[in-house]
């Protein structure tokens, strides 16, 4: 299986971390933490978008040069709560199909998974690899996006600020791009209530227990894959924190300059669009060889951690990102302190 082409949607504007702190209902001293501790800055918003929209551009995009004959699936990765239960944007199977028939993919049938929240993403991924034989010349479209639809949501206590982002990829066996060469998920049901001040013993120990978890499923996962940390140039991964990464990186005994985290300042939490959002910066900047390894890694509150090994492979994938980059691509530089984005091209 390989991982091809990447699309993604980013909006033109942002707030600030004390803009959605504040919408939530938190004090100052609460922005201050989200920011000088955890390593937010400015958080994408989309107004102007709804999530079919956003699905649609980032699907356009990863898109561009395929023939959409010979897609065979489209999968949808969000978190599992309601996009938004006001029914300002559909849901479901309305959301779906709506996206399939703009992006020409009506011949291509549908499903969604959630339950992982924001490990869903990578692990559809894996089930990508699962609905194609090896020898199957079709693709699967995957896609990730969520939409912040009420305050609440726009923070996760004490870990995460989040965005409006949405990202999607072409992956099958015959795509040119970066083989996937190994995968590991573990579900811990116990810490189902780890957030949110329902448990606090649990969460206290979900606290204790994430870098040595995170770091436990990334070593499984190379060692499906055939390799150890020696042989990986990057850990790419979901953008929750600063602080967390650093704990995984020495639990790992790795550098924290290897972990990708340049998004963290300008896009906020994605949900499951992240490892995707920042392959895509990662292929971009050039810092991602033919040959280099690198692991996508993720936790979804739960709770899920899961991790993937590629291998980067032809170099086309990054012509057509770079060319998003440059011209209608998925960077925004944002203006900070004035909640607004500076687009350098058009979504």
């Amino acid at each position: 299986m390989r991982l091809g082409p990447i699309g993604t949607f980013v909006p033109h504007t942002a707030l600030t971390v004390a803009d959605v702190t504040a919408e939530a209902g938190l004090p100052d001293a609460k922005a201050r933490f989200y920011r000088d501790y955890l390593g937010f800055r400015d958080i994408p918003r989309s107004p102007g978008h709804s999530l079919a929209d956003m699905l649609t551009a980032a699907g356009r995009e990863a898109l561009r040069g395929t023939d959409p004959r010979g897609v065979r699936q489209v999968l949808y990765a969000h978190i599992g709560e309601d996009a938004d239960p006001a029914g300002d944007d559909p849901t479901g199977a309305q959301l779906l199909d709506g996206v399939r028939t703009a992006l020409g993919l009506d011949h291509a049938p549908a499903f969604s998974v959630g339950q992982m929240n924001c490990a869903a993403g990578l692990f559809a991924l894996f089930l990508a690899e699962q609905l194609l034989a090896p020898a199957d010349s079709g693709s699967v479209l995957l896609l990730t996006g969520d939409r912040v639809a009420r305050p609440r949501q726009g923070v996760i206590p004490g870990i995460a600020v989040v965005a409006d982002a949405a990202a999607a990829c072409v992956v099958g066996p015959r795509v040119p791009g970066d083989r996937l060469l190994g995968s590991a998920f573990r579900t811990y049901g116990r810490f189902y209530r780890s957030l949110g001040g329902a448990d606090p013993d649990r969460e206290r120990e979900y606290t204790r227990f994430y870098a040595p978890a995170l770091a436990a499923v990334i070593e499984e996962a190379l060692g499906e894959a055939g390799t150890g940390l020696d042989g990986v140039r990057w850990i790419v991964p979901h953008n929750v924190n600063r602080l967390s990464w650093k704990g995984v990186a020495k639990e790992l005994g790795i550098p924290f300059s290897q972990v990708f985290l340049d998004n963290l300042p300008r896009l906020g939490h994605a949900n499951c669009s992240d490892p995707y959002l920042n392959l895509a910066s990662l292929r971009a900047s050039g810092r991602l060889g033919p040959g280099d390894m690198y692991v996508l890694a993720t936790v979804g509150l739960g709770a899920t951690f899961g991790a993937a090994v590629l291998e980067r492979g032809d170099e086309r994938c990054d012509e057509r990102e770079n060319g998003r980059e440059n011209g209608r691509g998925s960077e925004r530089e944002y203006e900070p302190g004035n909640g607004r984005g500076r687009s350098h091209g058009e979504l």
